[in-house]
């Protein structure tokens, strides 16, 4: 008979400190009392601006002090130009996007507006009859008819040029741009500026440059590792689990493999490295709406709700049996029983059942989305996907992870956030802006799985 294999010792996982970053994580989160929708969203606009223009002012001097003033060294597109050739020295910083004169280098700070007819308008809505049935959702707004404009408090301009263009910008970023105006007031980009990436807490261990997809083929397995999933969409008969006729078979075999009751034993030894689990979001499947031809007069275009609760119980006894072996935090996504007003609030632990919500906030946590995550000195920003969803519809050509990386280099994890993705009406403050460049940077619930390492 054959021997089976044991580890030659017994196998414990690494015990992890897991650090509450409340000046990250804090603002994500509010009380029932203190919230309100009565303000209105410009505010989270000109903050943005003010707190981002002193970064980029900096960094823009740094660039472009030293940029002659005259056009004969950046000659223009457009040939009707009059140059200002009394003007000289340096390209020049004009504070008000307005006041920019024609045929003198300048440079302007303000916030990227794409003036697409295809993005969905709220006035637009209004105006329709009642009973009129909505559009589904655009998978792109990209048409060409795009424009892309420059604004600040004082005013708006259009940018022109292929340097512009080829930023792939949208709306909501803050850029730095040096150019002039042209006869038809247009604002020629010959070079533009990022705020870059935002400061990071140094770790006091470096830690070896890892490919997580050659990791346990190449003996590198060694030390703690954070699990990372998304898109669980329990509940859901066919689609987007690995094994598309039995779901619940690929569910529970990560479930074994998790909590290291699965694969032999090396797959045992790499799994028991596992100090904790991150659920990013989509972690049932949504709420079906009952479609009732009887019923067509309903007020306010409103439908019945078909609520199954099955998703969810299993959804409990998932997480219960995985928090008995590790650490889980779970964060809500859009298809989840949760608000869809970014940041969506942290899931109400009773729901659960007993045993989850007796459980420490260390051992079961439930997060916002998005959250800042601290395992030991390693701060990790996770959110469940919305944010760079609605970045792609602005776009074409990018790729997801090219998207996400731009997000760290405008230090604005949601930019189009309230313009076409719902947010909550700050009042003092934007939460989104990246203040501290993240260790480990999770979206969730993409289309393919990928990995790339920033620096800067």
């Amino acid at each position: 008979m054959e021997t089976i294999p044991v580890p030659p010792a017994p196998l414990t996982r690494p015990s992890t400190h897991f650090t509450v970053l409340d000046d990250l994580a804090g603002p994500f989160r509010f009380g029932a009392k203190s919230q309100t929708y009565a303000h209105q969203y410009s505010s989270i606009y000109f903050l943005r601006l003010h707190e981002m223009k002193q970064i980029l002012l900096q960094r823009c001097h740094s660039a472009w002090d030293n940029v002659p003033g005259e056009w004969s060294v950046y000659p223009p597109e457009d040939q009707n130009i009059v140059l200002d050739t009394t003007s000289e020295g340096d390209a020049t910083y004009v504070p008000r996007i307005l006041d920019v004169k024609k045929g003198r280098l300048t440079f302007v700070i303000g916030t990227v507006y794409m003036d697409m007819p295809l993005k969905p308008s709220i006035l637009e809505d209004i105006t329709k009859d009642e009973w009129t049935l909505t559009a589904p959702p655009r998978e792109t707004y990209v048409s060409t008819d795009d424009s892309i404009m420059l604004e600040d408090e004082s005013g708006r301009v259009r940018l022109t040029g292929e340097i512009i263009e080829a930023l792939k910008p949208v709306t909501g970023i803050i850029i730095g741009v040096l150019g002039l105006e042209t006869s038809a007031g247009h604002f020629e980009v010959v070079d533009h500026c990022l705020p870059g990436l935002p400061p990071q807490v140094p770790l006091t261990v470096k830690p070896d440059v890892v490919d997580v997809d050659k990791a346990e083929s190449s003996g590198q397995s060694q030390g703690e590792w954070v699990a990372l999933v998304s898109g669980l969409e329990i509940g859901l008969e066919s689609g987007t689990a690995a094994d598309h006729s039995a779901p619940e078979v690929s569910l529970q075999l990560m479930v074994d493999y998790l909590v290291g009751e699965a694969g032999g034993v090396e797959d045992q030894s790499f799994s028991s490295q596992i100090s904790r689990l991150v659920i990013v979001g989509d972690s049932v499947v949504p709420i079906v709406l009952e479609d009732d031809e009887g019923n067509k007069a309903r007020r306010f275009n409103a439908y019945k709700t078909k609520f199954d609760p099955t998703p969810l119980r299993e959804l409990t006894a998932l997480l219960t049996e995985v928090s008995r072996a590790l650490p889980v935090h779970l964060l809500p996504g859009s298809k989840d029983p949760a608000g869809t007003t970014l940041p969506q609030q942290p899931f109400p632990r009773p729901i659960f059942g007993k045993e989850l919500m007796s459980k420490s906030k260390e051992s079961f946590v439930c997060e916002t989305n998005p959250t800042w995550v601290g395992v030991g000195e390693c701060e990790i920003l996770a959110c469940s996907g919305q944010t760079l969803e609605d970045m792609f519809k602005y776009v074409e050509g990018p790729t997801r992870m090219e998207m996400a990386k731009n997000t760290l280099q405008w230090r604005h994890m949601a930019p189009t956030a309230p313009d076409t993705l719902w947010c909550y009406p700050y009042l003092n403050q934007d939460p989104f802006i990246l203040t501290r460049c993240p260790h480990i940077y999770v979206v969730g619930n993409q289309p393919e799985f990928a990995t790339d390492i920033v620096t800067g």
